[in-house]
């Protein structure tokens, strides 16, 4: 008798590939189920976790000058949006016409912007619901409006150098040549604390991390145990970029859709980097990618810059 083997969708395939490579690896959107995304909500108010309150004080505090580079006869679009948020310590000052949120949970971006409608009843609110690696594509409408890209909490530094350009390259076909970028960036700093920010005390970063595993397990129908791994962060100064991995505690093997998925001890599975970037470095950026850096931000510590970055 012949047996079956299991169907494999493209998801699954994607995870295993990353769990069967010599350098094992998740790619890190499997942070954020629904639990992850509690935990990170739970991350932003640690002390160590200085990224998310130094970023929204430098928007609260700086908005009417970053008004002043956004006109507001404009569309604002935000990618990987999420609870839109942030892009409210903005819009009063700004006074955008449309403001089109983009993110991959079309219920959860539906609540936001009905949220946002109700209490910007002046705003014309467009979610775009699809996968944050899909081409953003609006309405014909809002083609003669001025476009404008907001990009916050230093997203741009889970991506490898190349990437980050090239993900910027396709923000600018989508601006064109009369919009810009409004990015956080976290800046490169001292050891200790970007260490810390990752290695909290009450092992939160450690709960978020491990449950990638929680996430993947769903995915895959496996029971790779979890209690096996431990969180497992580094600073790489030369690199200028956090590490984050999943250590194995111990040797192990599991069956999954059909492969053999096997542990070493101490094996790790890298789960996310995390660049920090200087001033230069985000000009540099921004000139590789077609844009010119027009004024950054930093809040007194000089911890972390949004930076408007024209077409």
């Amino acid at each position: 008798m012949n047996i079956k083997e299991p169907s494999i969708n493209k998801e699954q395939q994607d995870i295993l590939d990353g769990l069967v490579a010599e350098k094992k690896f998740i790619n890190p959107k499997y942070f954020y189920n629904h639990r992850g995304s509690k935990l990170f909500e739970k991350i932003t108010q640690l002390d160590e976790y200085y990224p998310t309150r130094t970023e929204l004080g430098i928007l609260k505090n700086k908005s009417k000058e970053i008004a002043e580079f956004i006109s507001s006869d404009s569309i604002i679009i935000e990618p990987g949006a999420g609870n839109c948020t942030k892009i409210e310590y903005l819009l009063t000052d700004i006074h955008p016409n449309v403001y089109v949120p983009q993110d991959v949970s079309e219920e959860f971006l539906q609540k936001s912007a009905e949220r946002l409608s109700e209490r910007y009843p002046w705003l014309e609110v467009h979610p775009i619901a699809s996968d944050f690696s899909d081409p953003i594509e609006l309405p014909e409408i809002y083609q003669h409006f001025a476009k404008h890209v907001f990009y916050p909490g230093s997203t741009i530094g889970n991506f490898e150098p190349e990437d980050a350009i090239n993900f910027l390259k396709k923000m600018h076909q989508l601006v064109g040549n009369h919009g810009g970028i409004l990015i956080g960036v976290d800046l490169h700093k001292d050891y200790e604390t970007l260490h810390a920010a990752y290695n909290d005390e009450k092992g939160i970063t450690a709960e978020f991390n491990l449950n990638t595993l929680n996430h993947i397990n769903q995915i895959l129908e496996a029971d790779i145990d979890i209690n096996q791994f431990e969180h497992h962060a580094l600073y790489n100064s030369k690199q200028q970029r956090i590490e984050m991995y999943l250590r194995s505690k111990s040797k192990q093997r599991y069956e999954i859709l059909g492969n053999t998925i096997s542990f070493e001890m101490g094996e790790l599975i890298h789960t996310e980097h995390s660049y920090k970037y200087t001033l230069d470095g985000i000009a540099e950026l921004a000139q590789k990618s077609g844009f010119m850096l027009q004024k950054s931000w930093l809040d007194e510590a000089e911890l972390f810059s949004v930076s408007y970055l024209m077409a």
